[in-house]
């Protein structure tokens, strides 16, 4: 098996590639990276700056995914890639904090939640404008926007946004949103992409085209977006919040992790967000370079399609689980404290992971994987599709799987496809395995909540097809609790039921890993993939660059 994975690791199997798919020294900026093997969370909060801050310049930043014509729609976006681009213009009603346990406000000033958690009522920020557009010219925000924005991304969202929402409406000037159960993680999933405020006259008068054309009421504009290729934001002269110290950011698509490492030592790029496997090493290697390292509160995991004839059998499910060595996995992939093993369905920097719970994972072990896929009739073979992103460490990841299924007599196909296919094949429910990364919050609700929430089918939350009445109502039971101990407990019931059935084998908690040119300063890496450029008052986030 070792001779195997050096194999794996230094390019020997190939992946099958389908159409969309492309691809002196310098110190280690705070904050460092915490060993791969602790599950405790590095300092988030400390910024890598020096000097004085300057206006002016251009910040140019390589992303790892495809945007088509349409996602930069919040309703729309498909990926962290979008969320990168639309979370620069866009503003929600309010954002996390760096450490992602609280909120600050942003368009809301102030909100109240009833006593059943069921009504959450907004104050709307007064003297907030829109950027300009073609169908309006710059009008101040109202709370009818917000009202009717929440409604439309309730409605309209690919990924079930806010499935436990019913409706919002504008009473006395405020914005009230009501539940139709209580969820403790709705101030959450308002920081999303898909709650950004837009204008109706703009949605309306766009329609299909307003993902090329968005507008909202943040810090940088969209002035021209290329599909696949690049994206060009401008400061925003009439933005309400901190003034961007930046001029322009530009995001520059490009899939192949060689191509952006290299554009980042040329200085074409100032930034590549997604550094990983021997291209760390490379970046503290390389005189003018800066790496910046932090836990991430997110997941990766390989899913399983429950609804799928084959991998319906749990016996052959759980075959596939025991000729996993997940260790390896994460050993493999993130072997530059990029990632550690996980073996849960949250991610190890959540309150929600128990290590106790991981004696519920099969044991590695590829002798009882055979005599299960025996058990279940496929003792002479089986074929399978796994379908992965072009992110170079699912990709890692994928072949190792492939190479260890091998071993147990499983023939896996990989399908590596842009995130506009994956998130077809969610939709009309055509995977079969699937390698996903999730990202949430500290909440496990974020995670394991929406992993098998009904609500959450045939979205990257749940494309794991998993749908139990019982269990939905423990998923609202634990969204409702406010005692973070009560809460606790019953997400430890969702962790066990997730094993129990086994829809996935979670096998990594991944790292941020960022390559920047050391003329970049203000920044702050928080435990999310998205990089803020241009943060709140008090957050000290407000990127600048120099010459």
């Amino acid at each position: 098996m070792k001779k195997l994975l050096a194999l794996i690791l230094s390019g020997a199997l190939v992946v099958s590639s389908l159409a969309g798919c492309s691809g002196g020294g310098s110190g280690t900026a705070t904050p460092t990276p915490a060993p791969a093997d602790t599950s405790a969370p590095a300092d988030t909060s400390v910024p890598a700056d020096a000097g004085e801050p300057v206006y002016g310049g251009e910040l140019k930043v390589a992303l790892n995914r495809t945007i088509n014509a349409e996602a930069l729609d919040p309703v729309l976006a498909n990926s962290t890639t979008c969320d990168q681009v639309c979370l620069q213009y866009g503003d929600t009603l309010v954002q996390e904090t760096a450490d992602a346990v609280d909120y600050l406000p942003s368009l809301a000033t102030d909100w109240t939640i009833s006593e059943d958690g069921k009504v959450y009522t907004f104050t709307i920020r007064e003297g907030v404008h829109f950027q300009k557009g073609k169908y309006q010219d710059g009008r101040e925000l109202t709370p009818e926007d917000v009202a009717w924005s929440l409604n439309r991304a309730h409605e309209e969202s690919w990924w079930g946004y806010l499935p436990f929402f019913d409706h919002a409406e504008v009473q006395d000037g405020r914005v009230v949103c009501y539940l139709e159960n209580a969820n403790a993680t709705f101030l959450h999933e308002l920081t999303s992409t898909s709650g950004i405020i837009v204008p109706k006259e703009e949605v309306e008068g766009w329609g299909e085209e307003f993902g090329s054309h968005p507008i909202s009421t943040g810090p940088f504009i969209i002035s021209e977006h290329v599909p696949d290729q690049y994206t060009k934001l401008v400061k925003n002269p009439d933005y309400w919040g901190v003034e961007p110290y930046l001029d322009a950011i530009t995001y520059y698509i490009i899939t192949d992790e060689a191509q952006a490492m290299n554009a980042l030592t040329t200085g074409e790029v100032d930034i590549v967000l997604t550094v990983s496997g021997n291209y760390i090493q490379q970046v503290k290697d390389t005189a003018g370079l800066v790496l910046s390292q932090a836990p991430e509160s997110r997941l990766s995991y390989l899913g399983f399609n429950l609804s799928d004839p084959v991998l319906s059998d749990k016996k052959v499910r759980d075959a596939i689980s025991m000729a996993i060595d997940r260790k390896q996995i994460a050993d493999g992939v993130y072997a530059n404290g990029d990632g550690a093993a996980s073996y849960l369905p949250v991610p190890i920097t959540s309150w929600g992971y128990d290590a106790s719970l991981e004696s519920l994972v099969p044991a590695y072990d590829p002798e009882g994987a055979k005599a299960l896929l025996e058990e279940a009739g496929y003792g002479s073979g089986l074929n399978l599709v796994l379908t992965v992103g072009t992110a170079d460490a699912y990709v890692r990841a994928a072949t190792i799987i492939q190479a260890m299924l091998s071993q147990i007599g499983i023939n896996v196909e990989i399908q590596s496809l842009s995130s506009t296919e994956i998130t077809d094949r969610y939709l009309n429910n055509t995977v079969q395995l699937f390698i996903g990364g999730q990202g949430g919050s500290a909440d496990p609700g974020t995670f394991v909540g929406n992993f098998l929430s009904t609500a959450k089918l045939h979205t990257n939350f749940n494309a794991f097809c998993y749908s139990d009445p019982e269990t939905d109502k423990i998923v609202n039971e634990a969204g409702a609790e406010t005692d973070r101990a009560k809460r606790t407990e019953l997400y430890h019931e969702l962790i066990k039921e997730a094993l129990d059935t086994n829809i996935g084998v979670f096998y990594a908690t991944s790292y941020l890993s960022w390559g920047l040119n050391e003329r970049v300063h203000g920044y702050v890496q928080e435990n999310k993939a998205v990089m803020r450029v241009c943060g709140l008052e008090g957050t000290g986030i407000n990127i600048w660059v120099t010459e």
